[in-house]
């Protein structure tokens, strides 16, 4: 997380409940930053100007904060001593157990497309019937 050369800006353009916006160079989708010390992420990107989710939310941040960009996208270890471990929703452990060792694997991914996805054919009855009428399983 920490680089030699961290990009730093100290000036925010705008701000709603969950979202804040400024002017930044060399940022990508999807990187990891914080905002006056609260993990964000960046949502979009229009020329210079970068709008990032503020995951905790931006009461009390004020308009001289300190954004700070990580230079990555939301990651996680990946090996068998995942398995039977807690982990909180930024991959960290809060088991008490160690960090965990292995390849190092980016989270997100391309979305499926709903058009190329093969249609759902199969009913699964579960014999309720609130859920087979309502919201009705289907497999294929």
């Amino acid at each position: 997380m920490a680089q030699a050369f961290q990009r730093i800006y100290t000036r925010l353009e705008g701000m709603t409940r969950a979202t804040v916006v400024l002017n930044a160079q060399r940022v990508m989708n999807d990187e990891l930053a914080t905002v006056d010390g609260r993990m964000a992420q960046v949502v979009k990107i229009s020329g210079d100007r970068v709008t990032l989710q503020v995951f905790g939310g931006t009461e009390g941040i004020a308009s001289n904060s300190e954004v700070v960009f990580w230079g990555e996208a939301p990651s996680l270890n990946v090996s068998d001593e995942l398995s039977g471990r807690f982990f909180n929703a930024y991959g960290r452990p809060i088991d008490g157990g160690p960090e965990v060792e292995g390849h190092h694997r980016e989270i997100g991914g391309p979305s499926v497309n709903p058009y190329k996805r093969m249609q759902p054919s199969q009913l699964i009855p579960t014999g309720i019937a609130g859920i087979d009428l309502n919201n009705t399983l289907v497999s294929g």
